[in-house]
């Protein structure tokens, strides 16, 4: 009787995915929405009946698309699967949200990673040229519109402009593990509402106030900052390696700040207006923001300061 429910639901959540799928390949209105949808059967099914179930549902899944979608969707469904596999089988195991999150997005970041290395080296697909024709493109138009409102870009001005777009390109796994951790937090808050809904669960994200990242990530920051001072040629693969352990770890870190202003404006009782306040203002203004954010994620965590605070009460 379980198998034949296993079965009934693995056509379901089968039909479903391949359904948005195919919303996504031929419905380009839609398909900003549905890319998003697409993990969700496969995490709804992997949280009901756990791992080994979803990974045979993944596999056959997969087949499928390419029978009907060619194999060129192949990247999109292993990407998109194997981050809902990853998320359903934690929901199943009883791990928690913020645990679960942090699988998410380290099986969307290495699905991303696979797909990437299998295009350009099987297919010839050279992704960094394509990201600097893209900003390329990007600061032409920039160039124009500002020429337009009577503000031109001088060539200095200009230089500095793509000196500075161009390191992007050294960015990309920081980006892949960036953009793994929106996809793995949309899907998996989405599924939570639904598994809720349907299942009767009571899953839900711990307030970001109580978000707490490993102390380590100070140390690895550390050592990307050494290594960005040792290594300082684009050409070497040291550089590479330098840049991500210093963006990424940084980055983490002006979150971990974010959720410290939360921490400390509900323990002052103070308006929920102001940590809202603040992420606006970052999202507006990072770079106005992102140095003191960090510092104070580095304080926090280095100095167990919310441990602090708790304790003086």
């Amino acid at each position: 009787m379980e198998d034949r429910n296993i079965v009934k639901q693995g056509a379901i959540a089968g039909a479903a995915f391949i359904l948005l799928m195919i919303a996504t390949f031929f419905v380009p209105i839609i398909s900003l929405v549905t890319v998003f949808l697409l993990p969700i059967p496969l995490i709804v099914f992997g949280s009901r009946f756990g791992l080994k179930p979803v990974a045979i549902l993944f596999l056959i899944i997969s087949l499928i698309s390419i029978l009907i979608l060619s194999i060129y969707s192949l990247p999109i469904v292993f990407v998109m699967g194997l981050g809902g596999l990853a998320i359903g089988a934690a929901i199943y195991s009883k791990k928690d949200a913020y645990e679960t999150w942090a699988q998410g997005t380290f099986s969307f970041a290495i699905g991303m990673a696979v797909v990437y290395a299998i295009t350009q080296f099987m297919f010839d697909v050279n992704w960094v040229h394509e990201l600097n024709t893209l900003i390329e493109e990007s600061l032409e138009s920039t160039v124009a519109f500002a020429e337009q409102v009577g503000t031109p870009i001088s060539q200095e001005e200009y230089e500095a402009l793509q000196q500075s777009l161009s390191e992007l390109t050294y960015l990309i796994p920081t980006g892949m593990v960036l953009i793994g951790l929106a996809l793995a937090f949309i899907s998996q808050w989405l599924s939570y509402k639904f598994i809720n809904r349907a299942d009767g669960e009571r899953l839900k994200f711990p307030p970001f106030k109580d978000f707490k990242l490993p102390t380590s990530i100070i140390w690895i920051f550390l050592l990307g900052i050494i290594l960005t001072w040792i290594y300082t040629d684009p050409a070497e693969t040291m550089y590479l390696a330098a840049a991500n352990l210093y963006a990424l770890p940084g980055l983490l870190l002006v979150i971990q700040g974010l959720s410290f202003v939360f921490f400390f404006t509900h323990y002052k009782s103070w308006s929920k207006a102001i940590p809202i306040f603040t992420v606006i203002l970052f999202v507006l203004f990072p770079f106005l923001l992102i140095y003191p954010l960090r510092i104070l994620g580095i304080i926090d965590l280095g100095f167990r300061l919310r441990e602090r605070l708790n304790g003086s009460k």
